[in-house]
């Protein structure tokens, strides 16, 4: 007990500090188109405010209701880009039966970053949701305004 007692006062001397730090990075006005068609291919328009920059955008497509944690991986994907400041827009290449073909955007300052293909399965309402990155710190979840909806009638053109 003798042998502990200096010990302690040592170990009493000594702090341990943890800092959380947060990303840097604002995602806000998440929208997309609110339909798609089912008789031919969409381009599905969405566009948000991004404060900070990004190193990359996880982009989720997922069936209305579900949460992020709850993605398959054909349902998310990941552009490894710096996205700069300000209005983001893009679009997601969907087919009728709900597979998504293509996802790109372009950003003030930034290239474009081209399309790249994940796949979904095909259900009624989604919803676009998305998660920006800055030196590897994930930021939260962001849930677009509104659902997508399929649209069957024979003169569908969604427009944004």
């Amino acid at each position: 007990m003798r042998v502990l007692l200096p010990l302690l006062w040592l170990l009493s001397a000594c702090t341990l500090t943890l800092e959380a730090v947060y990303p840097g990075h604002g995602i806000t006005g998440l929208r997309t188109q609110d339909t798609y068609c089912t008789a031919g291919n969409t381009r599905l328009d969405f566009a948000f405010d991004l404060e900070g920059r990004l190193d990359g955008l996880e982009l989720l497509f997922l069936p209305e209701g579900f949460a992020p944690h709850q993605a398959r991986p054909g349902e998310r994907y990941a552009l490894l880009a710096p996205i700069h400041a300000g209005r983001v827009q893009g679009f997601l290449e969907v087919t009728p039966e709900g597979e998504v073909l293509a996802v790109s955007l372009t950003s003030p300052g930034s290239l474009s970053l081209g399309p790249q293909g994940i796949i979904v399965e095909p259900l009624p309402h989604r919803r676009l949701w998305l998660r920006g990155y800055t030196g590897g710190l994930g930021g939260s979840y962001v849930r677009a305004a509104n659902p997508v909806r399929p649209d069957s009638s024979p003169h569908c053109d969604p427009t944004w």
